[in-house]
C-alpha cells in the first residue's frame, strides 16, 4: 500500500495524541535517566573501593576483622544467608510471574522474573569480567575479587521484584520487606567474612538500575498508569529512614572513637574490630535507602496496565454550536 499523505497524516496524528508512542518515549525517560543515575553510583563505588588503594586497604580490614568475631556471631550470619539459594530464588521468580497472572498482568509477572534472573545473572558476570588490582598486600584468598556480591544481588532482587510485581495498595508492604532483607543480608554477608561492604551497596545499586531501566520499558509501551492507591504512607519512609540514621550514626560513633582514641587500635586487630562493626551498619542503611528511593520512584504508579486511551471529543450538533460559527 503507498505511503499517502492521509496514512501519514494519521500517523502524525497518532505520535502526538496523548499515548502515543512519542508520548511513551518520553515517559520512559525519568526512569531510564535513574537507571543511569544508578549506573553512575555502581562505578563510583567500584572505582574508589576497588581501584584505589585507600579503598581497597580499609575494606580489607574490615573483611579481616570477621575473623575476631565469635563463632556464634558467624554462625548466626551464615544461618542468616542459608535460605537464598538457586533453588530459593528460582520459586521467587515463579512467585513474581504467578503474582502477575493472578493480578491479570502475566506481562509484568514475566518482566520481573526476567528482570530478577538478568540482574543476578549480570553480577555473577560483573564479578568474573572487573579487574581488582593487586595494591595492596595478603593472602590469595583477600586479593580476589568480590565486587559485585552475588547474595546481596539475589536479596535486592527480590525487593526490587516485589515492588514492581506487588499490587499497588500493598506497595508499601513490599517496601519493608525490601528494605528489611537486604539490610540483613547486606549486614549478614559482611559478618560472615563472605563480602565487603562495596560489594553488598554495589549489588544493590545494579540491581536498583536494571529495575529502572525495566520499568522504563514498560514506559515506552504505555504499559504505565497513574495509580491513585499506590502511595506509600509517609510514615514508612520516615521509619525507615530513622532507621538508616541511626544506623549510621553508630557506625559514625565506632568510627569516630577510633580516631579521638587511638589506643583503642592498639591492641591486636583493635582496628579490625572496629571496621567490621561499623561497616555492616552502613552496609544496612546504604542499601536499605537504596531500595527505598526506587520504591519512591514508582510510587506513583500502576505497572503493567495500559493508560487508558484518551477519549477524542464528540462532535458539537449544528444546532448547538453558536451562531458565529454556523454555516451561512
Amino acid at each position: 500500500m503507498p505511503h499517502t499523505a492521509d496514512t501519514a497524516a494519521s500517523e502524525t496524528r497518532s505520535a502526538r495524541e496523548p499515548g502515543g508512542h512519542r508520548d511513551a518515549a518520553w515517559r520512559a525517560a525519568p526512569y531510564v535517566a535513574a537507571g543511569v543515575a544508578f549506573g553512575l553510583a555502581f562505578i563510583a563505588v567500584y572505582v574508589v573501593a576497588v581501584r584505589t588503594e585507600p579503598g581497597q586497604r580499609i575494606e580489607n580490614l574490615a573483611l579481616l576483622g570477621a575473623a575476631v568475631r565469635s563463632e556464634a556471631d558467624r554462625g548466626l550470619s551464615i544461618g542468616t544467608l542459608a535460605p537464598i539459594s538457586v533453588i530459593t530464588f528460582a520459586v521467587a521468580m515463579l512467585a513474581a510471574a504467578l503474582v502477575g497472572f493472578a493480578r491479570r498482568r502475566l506481562g509484568l509477572g514475566i518482566l520481573v522474573a526476567g528482570l530478577m534472573f538478568g540482574a543476578v545473572f549480570a553480577a555473577e558476570v560483573l564479578k568474573e569480567v572487573l579487574d581488582r588490582p593487586a595494591l595492596v598486600s595478603g593472602p590469595g584468598w583477600l586479593l580476589r575479587n568480590s565486587f559485585p556480591s552475588g547474595t546481596a544481588a539475589v536479596a535486592a532482587a527480590l525487593a526490587i521484584g516485589a515492588l514492581i510485581v506487588s499490587p499497588d495498595r500493598l506497595r508499601w508492604v513490599a517496601l519493608v520487606f525490601g528494605a528489611v532483607t537486604v539490610g540483613v543480608v547486606a549486614q549478614a554477608t559482611q559478618v560472615a567474612g563472605w563480602h565487603r561492604l562495596s560489594d553488598v551497596v554495589g549489588s544493590a545499586l545494579l540491581v536498583a538500575a536494571i529495575g529502572c531501566f525495566g520499568v522504563g520499558a514498560l514506559a515506552a509501551v504505555d504499559f504505565v498508569a497513574p495509580s491513585r492507591v499506590g502511595r506509600v504512607h509517609p510514615r514508612v519512609y520516615a521509619a525507615i529512614l530513622v532507621a538508616a540514621l541511626v544506623a549510621f550514626a553508630l557506625g559514625g560513633l565506632l568510627l569516630a572513637l577510633l580516631v579521638v582514641f587511638p589506643l583503642l587500635s592498639s591492641p591486636e586487630g583493635g582496628r579490625r574490630v572496629f571496621l567490621q562493626t561499623a561497616f555492616p551498619l552502613f552496609a544496612a542503611a546504604l542499601t536499605g535507602l537504596t531500595v527505598t528511593l526506587f520504591a519512591r520512584l514508582i510510587e506513583p504508579l500502576s505497572l503493567g496496565r495500559r493508560r487508558p486511551p484518551s477519549e477524542p471529543k464528540p462532535p458539537v450538533p449544528p444546532e448547538d454550536r453558536p451562531a458565529a460559527v454556523r454555516a451561512p
